[in-house]
């Protein structure tokens, strides 16, 4: 595995949502591992608004991981405050956030399950607002992703690697992330 590599210094000239950040010098960072609600979705300004306060005109430290971009040309990263939060482990610590890994970039997953798993538990955030929930979920072995079963998705997945959990905190609590088109 090659070794992440580090940026000092950039300034972070704007906060565009919960988990993406503009630089000084106009470069598109997303937050590696975790994900915050979408515009339409419950507990979207709250994400935004506290990532924006924690990192807004600041000067930041990114740590990279395997990959240092994704398809649509954001860099990808880790993000320390000079004083040395961890932005991404904030924002799953205080329930704006929840895991979102997508391999090889997968340095600090354990630790970020961790936190979720905590915040969970303590119904911050996110997570103090009431979901309609299913009798149970489906996901696949070889993905990141967990479903409604009724999703077209979830419909998708092969009896082979089709897993099924009964609620949502066991799906959470495996790393993985609610998909964007079903939304359990």
């Amino acid at each position: 595995m090659a070794l992440a590599s580090c940026q000092r210094g950039p300034i972070v000239r704007e906060a565009i949502d919960g988990d993406t950040i503009i630089l000084s010098d106009g470069t598109r960072v997303r937050y590696i591992g975790v994900d915050t609600p979408e515009k339409d979705r419950p507990y979207y300004q709250e994400a935004t608004d506290f990532n924006r306060s924690m990192v807004a005109g600041r000067k930041i430290r990114l740590e990279y991981d395997i990959e240092k971009t994704d398809a649509y040309g954001r860099h990808l990263a880790y993000v320390y405050l000079k004083d040395g939060t961890f932005v991404n482990a904030e924002l799953l610590k205080q329930g704006y956030a929840y895991v979102y890994t997508i391999p090889p970039n997968l340095k600090h997953t354990e630790q970020f399950v961790k936190f979720q798993r905590r915040a969970r538990e303590e119904k911050a955030g996110l997570w103090g607002v009431p979901v309609d929930p299913e009798s149970s979920y489906v996901f696949s072995a070889r993905g990141r992703a967990f479903h409604r079963p009724s999703c077209e998705f979830a419909k998708k997945i092969g009896k082979r690697n089709r897993i099924q959990v009964a609620d949502r905190g066991k799906a959470f609590d495996r790393g993985l992330a609610p998909c964007r088109k079903c939304r359990p």
